[in-house]
């Protein structure tokens, strides 16, 4: 299959940001495309747009619909977007424009998504790598005949779809798990009689970079990249110096929730179970851990489940301290938390219905995996050449 530089069959270009300190020149107007706009789909609407004058003031241009948008900037180097309207972008994107006689649109986008990995190994620089419109001018792409272009991106555009549908069945039994909670308990603040700090001890974690004098031995931890929403994420988990007392007094036990202090405004208060997934584990000062009293018959999986509810997360978002984006609770507002005590039978009842939906995500993510690796092969083998027309 013949290679060519991508510089050779399409335009690049890349954008700008005009003053920050001048409020006129950003308002209603031109959409401008960030980073954060992006998540490998086409985008109609931004988070912020350019005034006439913040456009006539910056290195923003407009780019026509359809242009693929390529993020050149830190861990976000490679992710796409493609303009679902004219819009201008900030100066750490790339806006991309084929040669329709040349190059199909859709083939070039499946092509850079296969890309990301190498194109993120390419990235140079300190605490923020990236990589320059040069690098991607002369990146070699293989240039099959328009029509078997045409092809291959219906194949994996095809392929996209199924996966998507895949993962779309995982978000609808989140939302279904929060309707069914909804539903069976009267979560309103008014009816709540108890905080958290009634029900349960609230504690901190261990702090990295503390000074001791004692004998230490290396301890896995969990770190906030560990807590996720619903689930831990734990190929990654890291060890620190801890002392006898500390392993006792931070290790986790079965049954401890443990919950993010801050991150996404929407997201606060993220966790989970402890379940004993490792023999011995402590958890870091960002994480607060949950521990239930025992004599409030309260299910840890019903408190996570009323932690991730509706009301509690209007309390944390009212309660929490948020800058630039980022929001934090401390522990005096966790453990100020209202908290609805339901009975212990419409627990149970609510749990036989979640080990259900459990049963029926865990079937759907293991389909959703699958789907992602066919995904992957069919990207593999369509850019070495191995997915060709027998014609050809």
């Amino acid at each position: 299959m013949r290679m060519v530089a991508l510089g050779e069959i399409a335009a690049l270009s890349a954008g700008g940001t005009p003053s920050r300190s001048i409020t006129e020149y950003f308002g209603p107007g031109n959409p401008w495309l960030s980073i954060t706009d992006m998540d490998d789909k086409t985008v109609c609407k931004t988070r912020e747009s350019l005034t006439n004058a913040g456009l006539q003031n910056s290195a923003a241009k407009i780019v026509p619909e359809g242009t693929i948008m390529l993020a050149m900037y830190g861990a976000s180097i490679g992710k796409l977007a493609i303009a679902g309207v004219p819009m201008c972008s900030s100066q750490a994107i790339a806006a991309i424009q084929p040669d329709s006689a040349t190059l199909d649109r859709r083939y070039l986008f499946h092509f850079l998504l296969a890309q990301r990995p190498a194109l993120r190994a390419r990235g140079r620089g300190g605490a923020q790598p990236n990589i320059s419109q040069s690098d991607l001018r002369s990146w070699p792409i293989p240039l099959p005949p328009l029509d078997e272009q045409r092809r291959l991106a219906a194949i994996l555009d095809h392929a996209d779809t199924l996966r998507t549908k895949r993962h779309r069945v995982i978000d609808r039994l989140d939302r279904l798990s929060e309707s069914v909670f909804t539903m069976l308990f009267d979560t309103n603040a008014a009816s709540a009689v108890h905080t958290l700090d009634d029900v349960a001890t609230v504690t901190s974690g261990i702090t990295k970079g503390r000074r001791t004098s004692q004998q230490t031995s290396p301890t896995p931890y969990l770190a906030v990249a560990n807590v996720q929403a619903g689930h831990l994420k734990l190929d990654v988990v890291k060890e620190i110096a801890a002392t006898s007392d500390e392993i006792e007094r931070y290790r986790l036990q079965d049954g401890d929730l443990v919950l993010t202090e801050g991150g996404d405004p929407d997201k606060l208060g993220r966790g989970t179970v402890w379940r004993n997934e490792l023999p011995v584990c402590l958890h870091q000062n960002h994480i607060f851990r949950v521990r239930i009293h025992k004599e409030t018959g309260l299910h840890s999986n019903y408190l996570t489940a009323f932690i991730a509810s509706l009301p509690a997360r209007s309390y944390f978002l009212k309660a929490a301290k948020q800058t630039t984006g980022i929001a934090s609770i401390n522990m005096t507002q966790l453990k100020a938390l209202p908290v609805y005590v339901p009975t212990l039978r419409d627990q149970d009842k609510y749990l036989d219905l979640m080990r259900v939906s459990d049963q029926q995500r865990t079937s759907a993510v293991a389909s959703a995996k699958a789907f992602d690796a066919l995904f992957t092969s069919l990207q593999s083998r369509a850019f070495r050449g191995e997915l060709q027309s027998p014609s050809l």
